[in-house]
């Protein structure tokens, strides 16, 4: 909460606790991920002891004003369901270090690490879903265009281009508006973060490799960068409309 005070040696030290997603039959095992030397992910593995090999893995994706310990009832029940279940802080939240979030591409950057690291630890069983929401479901869309090893998509609310994020922010904040804002405030999130991250339009988005549904609002469904998204994906996407459950992250 304050930047001033940050020390990312600090979080590193402090103990990796599992005991959000404990139960009578889950098992967790922590890990770490460096993921680009911006950020370490602090996540959890988490799967039921009284059901046999998992049926597949999932990975919950929390958006970015949330924690990983929001997710822990999904995580339970898509592990006593036969999952193997991912969930981890995403940088600058939780028990992961770096000082600001992205807009979704630093996350997609994050996700792959964790794939990776799954992997090479033999935790990764197919089929592998990916579940986000906002942030971790743009990180979700952007990772499963060329991550082949993704199986399936459920992206809630992503913002997909940088112009729904800073309107999004905007109605969140109920900012006055001012004439260039959005260039204002892009230009001042570049600056304080040095991430340098270019500004994304609604027609560089590419098409859906893989089985994926994309929750959204019925008002946001024919914003452009939606309508682009449609264009190019084909019937490998499905839009369908939020609901109250699906936003309990």
């Amino acid at each position: 909460p304050d930047l001033d005070t940050y020390n990312r040696d600090t979080l590193l030290r402090m103990p990796n606790d599992p005991s959000a997603f404990a139960g009578p039959t889950m098992l967790a095992d922590t890990f770490r991920v460096e993921a680009d030397g911006t950020a370490t992910l602090a996540g959890v593995y988490l799967r039921s002891s009284a059901l046999p090999a998992p049926r597949g893995t999932i990975i919950l994706l929390h958006d970015e004003r949330k924690v990983r310990d929001s997710l822990a009832g999904i995580a339970r029940s898509l592990a006593d369901s036969g999952f193997a279940v991912v969930v981890y802080d995403q940088r600058a939240s939780g028990l992961s270090t770096g000082e600001y979030h992205g807009d979704g591409r630093m996350e997609a950057a994050d996700l792959q690490a964790v794939i990776g690291h799954l992997g090479i630890h033999n935790q990764l069983t197919q089929p592998l879903i990916v579940v986000g929401w906002k942030i971790g479901a743009d990180a979700a869309l952007t990772t499963s265009a060329e991550e082949k090893r993704i199986d399936a998509v459920l992206a809630i609310e992503p913002y997909l281009s940088t112009d729904r994020l800073l309107d999004s922010y905007r109605h969140e904040a109920s900012c006055l508006w001012l004439p260039l804002w959005r260039t204002i405030l892009w230009f001042w999130y570049n600056a304080r973060s040095s991430y340098g991250l270019d500004y994304r339009d609604a027609d560089e988005l590419t098409g859906i490799r893989c089985r994926t549904v994309v929750m959204l609002a019925d008002d946001q469904r024919q914003s452009p960068a939606v309508m682009t998204l449609s264009a190019k994906s084909g019937t490998q996407l499905q839009l369908a409309p939020t609901t109250a459950d699906a936003n309990k992250s």
